[in-house]
């Protein structure tokens, strides 16, 4: 999986383990294999799946994120 470079992270909000800890508007980070892989603002949640899309960054493009494969945090 490609992923694009991000300083590192800082403490932040709490950790989102279900699509019920978020809400359309949420600013998130995710991470995979201990380093940022996405950042930006939840857009559209698929519950019983738990999947959501995001835009990556301020005017980026639309991410499909899965809860299972990334560690998500609430900025």
């Amino acid at each position: 999986m490609k992923t694009t470079e991000f300083p590192p992270a800082t403490p932040k909000g709490r950790a989102v383990r279900s699509t019920a800890d978020l809400t359309c508007g949420d600013h998130i980070e995710a991470a995979y294999g201990g380093a940022i892989a996405h950042r930006g603002q939840v857009i559209r949640i698929a519950p019983g799946h738990e999947l959501f899309w995001i835009t990556d960054r301020p005017g980026g493009p639309q991410r499909l994120l899965d809860l299972t494969e990334f560690d998500i945090t609430h900025l």
